[in-house]
């Protein structure tokens, strides 16, 4: 019954889109980036294909000192686009020295300047996470423990989205009861199965090599899965170990410029993370699950690779001394490393077969890899850091693993066997440093020991479910290691953090790992402190070895014990520590007290066991020394150049110059070179304080005991395959090209192939195969609908009624009115269907101009709104029954239709104009809200006014000329957009509007689109803002892009308000528009913080006791205006223009700017579909929804209220021509909507209702206030004159 138009050809044809012609961005080959990610270049890798001087550059790595949070960093750096990291201990320092680069404007390896974002919690940061990957790029988070869980929402829907995104995790235990900032697995245990791919490290080097495994496997088309990479928590994030770097040529090589197969053109415009009802939610997980079997296989492929080109040996599950193992502890992460010293101890000086199994590649399962380490196992120990007995995830992997192995043994092919048994092994199972709790070389041995008990079937001395570490039943006793040789020189240092212990302890490791006489030294810090460490204790452990160090546990011996604080040399720190010093041992005091007078407080056990094992007591007042040189307590120098003249690592020479060096670098640009001076006196105090000569013995931790071989000596074993095979043999078969991703890029025509492979065949009432769906959707597919079984009215319009105002098409919620304009004579037979007007209106350059409008009736769901607000009655509404073929415009005409011809001069038209003619055609309708839904009406003003403005962008200048200190502070994006327009990317939190517009298939969107979920929308748009503005820095955007935000009182009010609040604050591009309808409509109408006091509410119900909501409604427009740099708004559909004119200025602002509506809801509020402008006015003129505007650094502007200055207005205004009528009250409001009544009837007749007192009371006081803001008072009434006007207007 209306002329059919094409969207994509009246977009085409606005002038903008003609402007956009002009700028080219920087245009990829989208084919050969399909190629690049293929694994199967992986799988057929051939190392004689790399040049030999690529070769040789890609296998330079230079040596480093790096703790764990910088042995990651320092990949992140160079191949990142940008982090988004909230601070979290233990993994702070990631994101301080990733924001420190970008301030700095470090680029990564491939030219984009490096971007970080802080938001404003853990949720929202992977919420900008997604939304930036959503943009193509490369991007990542780091987290630990409660954040990690805080982020477990939106971890399902990166996954589910196939984003490859990276994570890096430091594992810390998760708030159960007490809070502790110390390792635990709990974290990334409480989130594995929520899609990520989960790599486990035991080393920072093993951290390092890692990251590019993840971002290589993550980025194959064939996988798209985002993936965490792990190290313990404090044990690895803060110790500092020999680090060999990994060059810049192999990162490029290897890993390769970012992924962008989801980088949009705003061409192609479509939507992601759409809603999917019953019929699809399953199809479209199905591509993602065989993606993520088919990790396991990407990952060993991508590790066999590296280990080619680098000669590294990265394993999926690491088995080591696993031959012929009878006994196999099965562990993650760092622990594997004190449990390898101690196997290598009972093979090598006891004869036990006995091994590691340590999966790397945590999620997903590793089960063949892991069923192969325990092949020969008769007792398997699994060890894990949680102490949750349903979380015992390693245990269940182990039990998997063993199935495999059976079924293999039964009915395996030949390459099962290599993993199969036919006998069970015997499980036992210990829980371990649940807070960092130290787990050292005796409680390895008790583990070994409890398993040789059970092998050796002594029952009454094993345990089968066990603890370690702690004391109490089913624990195991730390265990003796008789001749056990360390193969390190161990130093501890104990004091306060104020006084720079832990500073002292890392100078010296960074010195003592350089090379000296003695050959390439390793070195390996540990730490442990609270999280009060100003004047609490602080422990510091350094391990100096000739061999790789790989026991990450505290030290239990000590060869040098300093105390930079004596208070702490009592108890049991007294008992522990110094007890626990070795033969011919050193302990350093810093006490202005002689060394006799120290040694008669301790006890005469300790005295006498100083003197058995030959302990050299030096007593020095380094405190002394520090306070004259530095003017404060760090008294670090002093102790390190005794220690240094006393151990005899390096001359005191050798080790002042490079002290000198380090205290350069860190400090000299800062705090100048005095300080460095200062230090070194207190350096060369120290070394004069010393003996002459060293102390004999001390330093001979480069030898190795003839019963044990270097640490160094096993390599993990190699899956019965060629040295450096990453895990068993891997194919790729045709299945695991089944999860491949589907990008829109790689499409010709993506709006035909989603039409002909999901719209179709559902049309048709067939089901959508798996492996046909499409998960992002193409705009505007709603067009397709057919929504006419709804209404059971439609709209007749009247020709010679009719003034051409467009309130009709600015207030129908549907898009459903659809303007015939034509300058072509009308034929005689059509005359009754047209208004002629006597000129064209004004802006289209026609000798002649005709008007029709008719209802679009697979459109219209007859909600009579655009009757209601027809100032002269031109439509009226008639029952389906009633209505002829006649009373609608005949198709031979359709041809009359000349809207492409008009939309080239939109630009030209009034505003009721441009929507009338142009833009109401621009949208598709048939989404799923009820009718006259005020969402659906508010949504079509936002992008009547963004096509309006992006059309005609000199309006952004002219919003700016008032402000002129923005203007220039703007000058370069206003120029920028009003020379190339903008493009429009919008953001949905969860909500009505969600699930009825942005659905997969049926759309009714014609933007590029993104839903994040319920309370992340706002961080959600940050993420958007930043990603899409590097992408127009580096090129890949021609211009650049406005974010909208849509989100209900819900998403704003109540889960998402604290994201909201902050983005507001970071001053970035975009606008917030809020359907405000006074609860949570879209889950049944429960309360929000935007109902109303006494509103009848799901879960504020009317009853005996309560009627109704019992506390205040809040509005958000206030938080934003209290903002001095937001733009905020409150505003009603019933005036459709002004409201249009308010958005366009609220996107023409280059920041952040919030527009709240009042959203009518007939089902939640309970009243009649047409009602939505009706109450809207009412509500407004009875000052219970105030219209107000506050441009930045201006003052309130409520002139478009009626009668501003006045308390309550004298007149009120109707939607028809030439009728008064008086003004509403909200008693009259309340009249109308059932969500009132039943408290209204709860009260007695003769005083006025609590409802209404309450919330005029509410109202009033707000009106009032904005009075004052606006210049029309200057003083605010009491409360008891408030009381009397409410008394007043209600006396009767």
């Amino acid at each position: 019954m209306a002329p059919k138009i094409d969207l994509d050809t009246l977009m085409e044809v606005l002038p903008y889109q003609r402007k956009r012609g002009k700028w080219k961005s920087l245009q990829l080959d989208w084919n050969k980036e399909w190629e690049r990610f293929d694994a199967k270049n992986l799988f057929k890798f051939d190392l004689a294909d790399i040049p030999e001087d690529k070769l040789k550059a890609a296998r330079e790595r230079k040596e480093s000192i790096l703790d764990g949070n910088h042995a990651a960093l320092s990949v992140l750096t160079r191949l990142v686009d940008g982090l988004c990291g909230y601070p979290i201990t233990p993994s702070t320092p990631i994101a301080e020295d990733f924001a420190k680069a970008a301030s700095q404007g470090q680029k990564n390896l491939f030219g984009t300047e490096l971007m970080y974002f802080q938001p404003s919690d853990e949720l929202s940061a992977i919420a900008a996470v997604e939304a930036m990957a959503c943009q193509g790029g490369r991007y990542v988070d780091n987290t630990s423990s409660q954040g990690l869980v805080l982020k477990t929402k939106n971890l399902y829907s990166v996954a589910g989205k196939r984003l490859p995104a990276i994570m890096t995790v430091m594992a810390r235990e998760v708030n159960k009861g007490s809070l502790s900032i110390h390792c635990g697995h709990n974290d990334f245990y409480g989130v594995r199965n929520t899609g990520w791919a989960q790599l486990v490290s035991e080393n920072n080097q093993e951290l390092h090599d890692l990251l590019p495994i993840a971002f290589k496997t993550a980025e194959l088309r064939q996988v798209m899965l985002p993936f965490m990479v792990i190290g313990d928590g404090f044990i690895k994030s803060h110790a500092l170990e020999n680090i060999k770097l990994l060059s810049d040529d192999f990162l490029k090589y290897f890993v390769g410029p970012p992924n962008r197969l989801y980088q949009p053109d705003f061409e192609q415009r479509y939507l992601t993370g759409t809603f999917t009802d019953t019929d699809l939610t399953m199809e479209g997980q199905v591509a993602q699950d065989l993606a993520y079997r088919f990790v396991r296989r990407g990952v060993t492929a991508a590790m066999n690779v590296m280990n080619q080109i680098l000669g590294t040996n990265l394993k999926v599950v690491e088995c080591y001394r696993t031959e012929d193992a009878e006994m196999v502890v099965v562990v993650l992460g760092s622990a594997a490393g004190v449990l390898k010293d101690v196997v290598d101890y009972y093979r090598d000086v006891q004869g036990l077969k006995i091994g590691v199994v340590r999966p790397i590649l945590f999620n997903p399962p590793c089960y063949e890899e892991i069923a192969y380490g325990v092949r020969n196992a008769k007792v398997i120990t699994v060890i894990e850091r949680t102490g949750m007995v349903h979380n015992q995830l390693l245990l269940a992997d182990l039990q998997v693993a063993l199935q495999l192995s059976q079924r293999a043994y039964r009915e395996g092919k030949d390459e099962h066997k290599l993993y199969a048994r036919d006998i069970m092994p015997t499980l036992l199972h210990g829980v371990y440093g649940l807070g960092s709790k130290d787990f050292n070389k005796y409680d390895a041995a008790a583990v070994v020991e409890n398993m040789r008990a059970c092998l050796e079937s002594s029952r009454d001395d094993f345990i089968r479910d066990f603890y370690s570490g702690v004391e109490g039943p089913y624990t195991l006793k730390p265990a003796p290691l008789p001749d056990y040789k360390d193969r390190e020189l161990s130093l501890t240092f104990i004091g306060i953090g104020a006084e720079g212990v832990k500073t002292a302890l890392e100078t010296a490791a960074v010195i003592y790992a350089e090379e000296s006489c003695n050959g390439q030294r390793y070195i390996e810090s540990g730490a442990r402190y609270g999280a009060a460490r100003k004047g609490a204790p602080v422990f510091m452990n350094l391990r100096i070895s000739a061999s790789p160090i790989r026991n990450a546990s505290e030290l239990t011996e000590h060869d040098v014990l300093a105390f930079f604080n004596e208070k702490f040399l009592s108890g049991e720190i007294l008992r522990d520590y110094v007890g626990g010093l070795n033969q011919n041992g050193l302990l350093v005091i810093n006490s202005s007290r002689a060394v006799d007078e120290i040694l008669e407080t301790f006890p005469a056990e300790m005295r006498q066991r100083i003197a058995d094992k030959n302990i050299k007591v030096i007593a020095v007042d380094a405190t002394h020394a520090a306070l004259k040189h530095l003017k404060k307590n760090l008294p670090g120098a002093v102790m390190l150049g005794l220690i240094n003249k006393e151990t005899g690592i390096f001359t005191p020479e050798a080790f002042e110059e490079r002290f000198t060096s380090i205290m350069k670098e860190k400090l000299g640009a800062k705090k100048g070179f005095e300080i460095i001076d200062s230090n070194v006196a207190l350096l060369r105090e120290g070394v004069e304080k010393a003996s002459p000569d060293p102390i004999e013995g001390i330093c001979s931790f480069a030898a190795v005991s003839e019963s044990q071989q270097s640490s160094a000596a096993f390599a993990p074993e190699d899956f019965s395959q060629a040295p450096g095979a990453a895990g068993l043999p891997v194919v790729m078969t045709e299945k695991d090209e089944m999860g491949t991703i589907k990008p829109v890029n790689l499409m010709n025509d993506f709006q035909g192939t989603f039409s002909q492979e999901m719209v179709k065949p559902i049309l048709e009432g067939k089901k959508v195969p798996w492996d046909k769906f499409i998960p992002v959707v193409p705009s505007g597919t709603s067009q397709y609908k057919d929504v006419s079984f709804i209404g059971t009215q439609l709209p007749i319009w009247d020709a010679d009624k009719c003034i051409a105002c467009g309130m009709c098409a600015a207030s129908c919620p549907d898009s459903a009115l659809h303007s015939t304009v034509t300058d072509k004579p009308i034929p005689e037979g059509a005359a009754s269907y047209f208004k002629v007007f006597k000129k064209s209106p004004k802006g289209i350059p026609w000798q002649r101009f005709a008007l029709n409008i008719n209802a679009v009736v697979d459109r219209c769901k007859g909600c009579g709104v655009c009757a209601q607000v027809c100032p002269v009655d031109a439509f009226k509404m008639v029952d389906k029954t009633q209505i002829t073929e006649a009373d609608f415009f005949p198709e031979k005409y359709h041809s009359l239709d000349n809207t492409y011809d008009a939309a080239q001069y939109v630009d030209r038209m009034p505003l009721n104009h441009q929507v009338l003619f142009v833009f109401s055609k621009l949208y598709p309708g048939k989404h799923t809200l009820c009718p006259g839904c005020g969402e659906g009406t508010i949504n079509l003003l936002t992008f009547y006014a963004l096509e309006s403005l992006r059309n005609s962008p000199k309006g952004i200048e002219t919003f700016y000329q008032g402000l002129k200190v923005l203007s220039d502070k703007n000058r370069r994006a206003i120029e920028h957009m009003i020379d190339r327009g903008f493009t429009i990317y919008n953001i949905n939190a969860t909500g009505c509007n969600e699930v009825s517009e942005l659905v997969n298939p049926f759309n009714a969107r014609i933007y590029q689109a993104g839903h994040y979920g319920f309370g992340t929308a706002s961080a959600a748009a940050l993420g958007s803002k930043f990603a899409l503005d590097q992408a127009y820095a580096n090129g890949f955007n021609d211009v650049l892009t406005k974010i909208i935000v849509f989100a209900g009182d819900g998403a704003i009010y109540d889960i998402g308000n604290g994201p909201f609040n902050y983005a507001l604050g970071e001053n970035f591009d975009i606008t917030w528009v809020i359907y405000n309808n006074e609860g949570y409509m879209n889950t049944g109408a429960q309360k929000s913080g935007a109902t109303r006091f006494g509103c009848d509410r799901s879960t504020s119900p009317i009853g005996s006791r309560f009627a109704g909501k019992t506390t205040l409604h809040r509005r958000i427009v206030s938080q934003a205006t209290a903002i001095s740099h937001v733009y905020s708004a409150k505003l009603t559909v019933d005036n459709p223009f002004y409201a249009i004119k308010i958005l366009k200025e609220a996107i023409a602002y280059c920041g952040p700017s919030v527009v709240e509506f009042f959203s009518y809801c007939s089902q939640g509020q309970q009243s009649h579909d047409y009602a939505g402008p009706l109450v809207s006015r009412m509500m407004n003129e009875a000052r219970n929804w105030q219209i107000q505007v506050r441009r930045p650094f201006q003052k309130l502007d409520i002139s478009a209220n009626p009668e501003p200055d006045q308390i309550f207005p004298t007149k009120g205004k109707s939607f028809k021509k030439g009728v008064k009528r008086e003004p509403a009250t909200f008693h009259d409001v309340v009249g109308m909507l059932g969500q009132f009544r039943r408290h209204i009837l709860s009260q007695e007749e003769d005083v006025i209702p609590e409802l209404i007192e309450v919330n005029e009371m509410v109202s009033l006081f707000r009106w009032i206030r904005n009075q004052c803001l606006a210049g029309y008072r200057d003083a605010m009434p009491t409360e008891e004159e408030v009381e009397r006007i409410i008394t007043e207007r209600y006396r009767y």
